[in-house]
């Protein structure tokens, strides 16, 4: 009898345990991101960037524990659309996506700029049209990508894909394509990257700046997960921290 009564403890122990650890699991954020300097990257092996700290801020408000993976953006992308308790940064709020997520924000504007080098004083564009004359490359399966392609704003055989910011500035100072499209902060922290001064590329057209950059939550997250985080947001825009980050990194 005494040693039945050792294993059902030692049972229901174990079954305490299973259970403390799943409720912990399911309170833990699961945060998923991609590499986009200056908004979120590595460096010397730990997650940075003006909205890695922006976020970081505001769940240390809301007193919510996160774990926090760097991927691809299309692995972060399906991740945080099938995942209940997670959330991914930085993304655009479109029209398509309205309905997939629960949007804190915004945290920035996102105005995407066609850049060229100084150099190229043959390239001029006064308006959309002109764009038919240039080739361009941008960042595959991104929200700018789509923009341009269900526009029509560059003919499809004028424009370049590559799987980052960095390789297009490469692209472009290769001289392998006319323009690239980016924000004026991740191309400027990509230029400070490479051998090449500051002024030898520069910004020569607005092409879009009708959406924002945000936070997106997974909707089946728990509702008053939820709402801490939408009321730590709010907390945090009535201080002077998205100022000082936004100077800190250049971000508009």
């Amino acid at each position: 009898m005494r040693e039945l009564r050792w294993r059902l403890s030692q049972i229901s122990l174990a079954i305490s345990l299973v259970i403390a650890a799943s409720l912990l699991q399911a309170q833990t954020l699961h945060v998923y991101t991609q590499s986009w300097p200056p908004y979120s990257y590595e460096k010397d092996g730990k997650l940075t960037g003006y909205s890695t700290e922006l976020l970081q801020a505001v769940l240390r408000e809301a007193d919510i524990d996160a774990s926090y993976k760097l991927m691809s953006w299309n692995r972060a992308f399906q991740q945080a659309s099938e995942e209940a308790n997670s959330l991914i940064y930085t993304t655009t709020r479109t029209p398509e996506r309205e309905e997939n997520f629960e949007w804190i924000g915004p945290v920035a504007t996102r105005k995407l700029w066609l850049f060229k080098l100084a150099e190229r004083k043959d390239i001029q564009i006064n308006s959309k049209e002109d764009l038919k004359k240039y080739t361009v490359s941008i960042v595959r399966d991104t929200s700018s990508l789509k923009l341009v392609m269900d526009r029509g704003l560059f003919p499809r055989k004028q424009i370049d894909e590559a799987p980052t910011t960095a390789s297009n500035l490469k692209k472009l100072f290769f001289k392998r394509v006319d323009l690239i499209l980016a924000t004026r902060a991740g191309a400027n922290y990509e230029l400070s990257q490479l051998p090449y001064p500051k002024d030898a590329m520069e910004a020569v057209y607005v092409l879009n700046d009708e959406f924002q950059l945000y936070f997106a939550i997974n909707k089946k997250c728990d509702p008053i997960t939820i709402r801490k985080i939408r009321l730590a947001f709010d907390k945090v825009k009535t201080t002077s921290l998205i100022d000082t980050l936004k100077k800190k990194y250049m971000v508009e």
